[in-house]
């Protein structure tokens, strides 16, 4: 129970990295973020908490370990889909035309 514990809080840590960093670089969503922030958390506590039954199931841990990258990289993608924009683009849209824009 301890160590499902450990992993549970230490698989957030990017969850919550990613939240915060949203909040200071996308501020303009509104009274949205009031209602997007704890939608997400419950989406990815949700499937923390699956993972983790999961994970106990399996014994290799090359599968675990897989499982548990594939986990936490759709958490931070959640994070960064639902968090809302009152009049720009979609988070999504704005950080593909920062990384892929072509400058000249």
């Amino acid at each position: 129970m301890k160590k499902s514990v450990i992993i549970f809080l230490l698989a957030m840590i990017p969850n919550i990295a990613a939240i915060f960093l949203l909040i200071e670089n996308f501020p303009y969503t509104g009274l949205g973020r009031i209602v997007s922030i704890p939608i997400t958390l419950f989406f990815n506590i949700t499937i923390l908490i699956i993972s983790l039954f999961i994970t106990r199931i399996i014994k290799s841990r090359l599968y675990k370990c897989m499982i548990w990258i594939t986990v936490v990289s759709i958490n931070v993608l959640v994070a960064i889909v639902l968090h809302p924009q009152e009049f720009l683009p979609s988070v999504l849209m704005q950080l593909r035309e920062l990384l892929f824009s072509n400058t000249d």
